[in-house]
């Protein structure tokens, strides 16, 4: 039996385990497998324009504690890695890296330029997640840019065409003037702003003096209403009249509408389009006239007058004054210009909510424009029971997804005015008498790229390509499919491999996109399929920066994992992610970090002391399985310490299959550090040693013990700190005599079986109490700034009386010449402990 000599190197333990575990294809999927014997991930594809920080090892180690456990527990893991590489995202990255802008380039050249970039990008991400030990499936690694995932999208579009869950409206919607796209409900973000109250003179066609308050005194050339609250006191002779806007002298009805607050500003206000959302719904519901006077730079442009404004070439002279004027740019002129007509009578600093942007940060403006829509409000019902429906870790988060699913105001707008992205594969026809009509593509001639590929039956000159790209979201929402490469049975690329992995059993992923990955996937699997797109969903928490800031650049605070992993190695980065609860936010901390490392060490130097004695083992022994053996485990401590590994085994079984992750180790950790090495190490190493011959019995019962609990402990360790364990199970239980071990520690099935391992016995209590009693000498020893091997002439026990066997123990450990149980006891030495009335009193050798 080889010992392990020297010390343990992570640098080289790593690497070495790490082109082990690829070469022996120990994590690759068994497509040949029924689907009941599988376990299915739907693994997040990282968004490769990110920058790498230590927020990537955190949540995605998290889901490789349960992968790592539901294999070695025999399932047939289904565990992909994919590269979420197209949409805005990336395009940001490449303008950035390339000094370039896409909108001054050819279409053809940037996404070239794209390609190249996401190459580059995906190989960091890929060292990275080799390095910190991700038993994914390589052989199934996916982008969400390539061919495949291009046919799968685009099947996805049109089997929801088929379903009449999609459509092209020309609606108001929110627009980025810096990314120039439209954006869904769900790449919002509201933002405190500080700004100006403005009040601005109205008259109403009778002459009256109105006070309007607005924020946006930018937009009155867009007003297309005055509206008061119906139980307004004020204003409710106003009904049916009519105002005149201030410079432009535009005839706009006055209206009473639920949504006006009384009590903000002069509670009168002015409906533009568009202003803000409420603009949209009052728009909507009283059938105002559109007026749109911004365009998609968020510039002021093109103001036009109807039959409605009193002045033309006043208001054509005003407006002249706007064009193309910046929002901000334009909103200071017109204050000027109220403030010389004395039509500006008041302003009031205040600070309010606006939609920005959540990737440029940009303010947001509306615009009327034509996209493409998924029906998501008709829905909102059977969302939630969906979500109701959902195995969910932790339960809290449902919560999350169930308000965001009450807060939907909009359909899904899908379509972004962008350039690397899946295209829809979509044409207009411009045929006389069908110009306009919506050509969708042919399923065999997926994938498409409508700049470049024709409908069928039609030429060049018929037909207008659709420019747009679909949002990434679009595409990444059907990552489930893209794995299993079908979307439906009518639009499949292989039918049989879904009904294998769809759907699937767990989805992990970070509580901040719950309200976009998550339902999104959710919505689609529904409307493909009528089903849940997996069984359970896992909820991470962020990382954090150890003053629980969120890591940013600009900040200063992120935290590259290669000089992690180069100062402490993976390992002990994963025992760090591992000590965080799921959905809990977590700060990185050093002193975890320090304690992982401890914990590194500690291993292994327990497992060379152990391993010492293997060799005492005969090779028969080593080549019988415990139950064949379990016979010679005959002292009972040794008994008692298979009872606690048994019910430690199976505590934590349990606690992973409910994704408790953070409970199972610490109970293994607690375990390791205290039942086995402080006491069951120290107690039994006298008997493991046998030095005087007198009990060789007692000697074959502590080191098969030792022999194989620490096969155990190493096992319930693997899911969490992998190539520690990898390298002294190799060492120690693989090789080609053990033919019962598996070649890895993480191989399909190595899960302990202690079914049959425990004994019956009747002295737990009384070890306890030996635990008890060496815990208060230890105290004695520590208060006496003595050495916990100091030698004791006289140990006198109060309370409990302890078998032959356990007190040879005690006294071996203790380093005891005389041990006397006592019924009385009264000395100033006495040492006692509530719980079960135990004293000890002391006579130390001199």
């Amino acid at each position: 039996m080889q010992e392990l000599l020297k010390n343990y190197n992570f640098h080289e333990n790593e690497q070495k385990w790490q082109l082990y575990w690829l070469q022996h294809n120990i994590y690759v999927w068994d497509q040949d497998e029924a689907r009941e014997n599988s376990f299915i991930v739907d693994t997040p594809p990282p968004t490769v324009s990110g920058q790498l920080h230590i927020g990537h090892v955190y949540s995605y180690t998290q889901t490789d504690f349960i992968v790592r456990f539901q294999r070695m527990m025999g399932k047939n893991i289904f565990y992909p890695i994919g590269f979420d590489d197209n949409g805005l995202p990336t395009e940001r990255l490449v303008e950035k890296q390339k000094q370039v802008k896409a909108s001054l380039m050819e279409r053809k050249e940037f996404i070239e330029l794209c390609k190249q970039v996401v190459t580059v990008e995906e190989e960091k991400f890929r060292s990275l997640f080799r390095q910190i030990a991700l038993s994914v499936d390589w052989t199934l690694e996916y982008q969400t840019i390539n061919p495949l995932s291009q046919q799968i999208s685009q099947m996805s579009f049109l089997d929801l065409a088929a379903k009449d869950e999609v459509f092209r409206d020309q609606q108001p919607m929110l627009w980025d003037p810096v990314d120039q796209t439209a954006l869904a409900q769900a790449d919002i973000e509201d933002k405190e702003k500080s700004s100006f109250m403005n009040d601005v003179v109205f008259y109403t066609d009778k002459g009256e003096q109105l006070i309007i308050a607005t924020t946006r005194p930018e937009m009155l050339a867009a007003c297309v209403a005055v509206l008061f609250h119906p139980d307004d006191s004020r204003y409710q002779h106003l009904q049916n009249q009519y105002a005149i806007t201030p410079l432009f002298e535009v005839k706009v009805p006055i209206i009473a509408d639920e949504l006006v607050q009384p009590d903000k500003g002069s509670g009168l206000v002015m409906c533009c389009t568009f202003g803000d959302i409420t603009d949209i719904k009052w728009w909507q519901k009283h059938q105002l006239p559109l007026k749109i006077i911004i365009n998609k730079f968020g510039q002021i442009a093109d103001i036009t007058f109807d039959s409605n404004c009193q002045n033309i070439h006043k208001a054509t002279d005003f407006a002249n004054e706007l064009q193309g004027l910046k929002i901000v740019a334009a909103r200071t002129k017109i204050i000027e210009i109220l403030k010389t007509a004395n039509l500006l009578i008041a302003q009031k600093e205040i600070t309010h909510t606006v939609k920005c942007a959540e990737r440029s940060g940009a303010l947001l403006e509306i615009l009327t424009t034509d996209q493409w829509f998924i029906k998501t409000l008709q829905h909102k019902e059977t969302m939630l029971a969906r979500s109701n429906q959902l195995n969910w870790y932790p339960k809290s988060m449902k919560i999350r997804l169930d308000n965001w699913i009450n807060s939907i105001a909009w359909d899904w707008c899908i379509s972004r005015q962008r350039y690397f992205g899946v295209p829809f594969p979509v044409w207009y026809s411009k045929r006389a008498g069908e110009e306009g009509k919506i050509l969708f593509a042919n399923i065999a001639q997926l994938p498409v790229d409508p700049l470049t590929d024709l409908p069928e039956g039609y030429s060049k000159d018929e037909v207008e390509p659709d420019r747009d790209v679909m949002d990434t979201w679009a595409t990444s929402s059907v990552s489930p499919q893209l794995a299993t490469h079908a979307i439906s049975k009518q639009y499949a690329v292989d039918w049989e491999r879904h009904l294998k992995l769809f759907p699937a059993d767990l989805r992990p992923q970070a509580h901040e996109i719950l309200r976009t990955w998550a339902f999104y996937t959710i919505l689609k699997s529904h409307l493909h399929q009528d089903s849940l797109p997996w069984n359970s969903i896992m909820i991470s928490g962020w990382c954090l920066a150890s003053d629980r800031s969120k890591m940013s650049k600009s900040k200063d605070n992120v935290i590259s994992p290669e000089k992690l992993l180069q100062e402490y190695g993976a390992d002990v980065i994963r025992y760090w992610a591992a000590t965080s609860k799921l959905g809990a936010d977590t700060a990185y901390s050093e002193d975890i970090m320090k304690n992982g490392k401890r914990l590194v060490n500690k291993l292994w130097n327990a497992a060379k002391f152990v391993s010492t004695h293997f060799d005492k083992l005969s090779s028969t022994d080593l080549l019988m399985s415990y139950s064949e053996i379990k016979h010679k485990i005959t002292h009972p401590l040794d008994q008692w310490l298979i009872n606690n590994i048994v019910d430690l085994t199976i505590s934590v079984q349990q606690a992973m299959q409910n994704y408790e992750y953070a409970s199972a180790l610490h109970a293994v950790e607690q375990f390791f550090w205290s039942r086995f090495c402080d006491n069951y190490l120290e107690i039994t190493k006298v008997r493991a040693y046998n030095e005087e011959g007198t009990d060789t019995e007692g000697q074959q019962s502590t080191i098969l013990t030792l022999y194989h609990s620490l096969q155990i402990i190493l096992k319930l360790f693997a899911p969490f700190i992998p190539h520690i364990t990898e390298e002294i199970y190799s060492i120690l239980y693989h090789s080609a005599d053990l033919t019962h071990y598996q070649k890895s520690i993480h191989a399909r099935g190595s899960w302990p079986d202690v079914k049959g391992w425990k004994f019956i016995t009747e002295n737990d209590n009384n070890i306890e109490n030996l635990l008890i009693i060496l815990a208060l000498i230890r105290s004695a020893k520590t208060a006496k700034n003595l050495s916990v091997k100091a030698p004791i002439k006289l140990l006198e026990v109060t309370g409990c009386s302890l078998s032959p066997s356990l007190t040879q123990d005690l006294a071996n450990v203790v380093t005891a010449e005389i041990i006397n149980y006592v019924d009385n006891f009264s000395t100033k030495n006495g040492h006692q402990l509530d719980d079960r009335h135990l004293a000890v009193s002391i006579i130390y050798k001199i």
